[in-house]
């Protein structure tokens, strides 16, 4: 691809970025669908909106957004949509002129990942519960649309370090759903491991160049439960290792990375991927990860 004036520019937004596999995703459909566009990685630990308005360097079409800068995504948007007003938390911004556009597509990654692992389990009556680690950006807008797409029988336990932003975040999951959401301590959930079907694990531990010490226990998983470790790099995180090892059910964490990002690529350039491109930039990551 040659650059030119009309080339569109687009990136990833986040600190630390040294595990980002988006450019891979974005400028691969970028090649795919012959957009005259580039997307690239900005690491910065305190940005500004004048970034994405392109009064600090290049003029920014739209940006992926992620760990630590999702409330601030949200918070210097003109416009939300309805997951991100909900959840105070961003993942793409889009730039229309001097305007910009605040989503949240993670949600709808995690949703698609679910029901491509667990088809059935939103329809259960006997699923057993969810239990979300962490209360941070990610977790808000998992949590919003688990319970936008309907659960049967389950409740959403939300266990962070963070106290207060986890029962702030059970606060606003009670809200849109009267008592779908409770807040367990990370100290209380050994007692309780029993009644989780499905765990998402939203914190950065176990992220490349993370050394934080593990959330639950070495005999937390059972083979009754699945791990979701939304987590992709290293393809086999610390948690996931573990949950393996005592027969856990695995939804890998690139398949969210994979899902979400078809909807800011949908986002970014009104395409919607064909299913066909969907396995192929599939393979492009695994191949990447392995």
């Amino acid at each position: 691809m040659q650059i030119n004036r009309d080339t569109m520019f687009f990136g990833i937004l986040g600190f630390p970025l040294s595990h980002t596999l988006s450019p891979v995703i974005h400028n691969g459909l970028f090649g795919e669908y012959r957009v005259n566009a580039l997307y690239i990685v900005l690491e910065k630990e305190k940005p500004n909106r004048n970034l994405i308005l392109g009064k600090e360097s290049i003029s920014l079409s739209g940006l992926s957004v992620t760990i630590p800068h999702k409330e601030w995504a949200f918070k210097i948007a003109d416009y939300k949509d309805e997951a991100s007003t909900n959840m105070k938390a961003s993942n793409t911004l889009v730039r229309h002129d001097s305007k910009i556009n605040a989503y949240n597509t993670d949600g709808y990654g995690a949703v698609r990942s679910i029901e491509k692992y667990k088809r059935d389990f939103f329809e259960s009556k006997s699923a057993g519960d969810i239990l979300i680690l962490g209360s941070g950006g990610s977790a808000k807008g998992i949590s919003y649309s688990l319970v936008k797409r309907g659960l049967s029988s389950s409740k959403i336990v939300i266990a962070a370090r963070n106290k207060k932003t986890g029962k702030a975040l059970v606060k606003t999951l009670n809200t849109i759903e009267n008592g779908i959401s409770e807040y367990l301590p990370l100290d209380s959930l050994e007692a309780n491991k029993k009644r989780f079907s499905l765990i998402i694990n939203t914190t950065p531990v176990g992220m490349k160049g993370k050394t934080d010490s593990q959330i639950v226990s070495d005999t937390f998983f059972s083979k009754s439960q699945t791990l979701f470790d939304i987590v992709y790099n290293p393809l086999e995180t610390p948690l996931v290792k573990m949950a393996k090892k005592n027969g856990a059910r695995i939804i890998p964490g690139y398949e969210m990375l994979l899902y979400q990002a078809m909807e800011q690529f949908r986002l970014f350039t009104t395409i919607q991927v064909d299913n066909k491109r969907i396995s192929l930039v599939r393979k492009w990551l695994l191949a990447k990860l392995k």
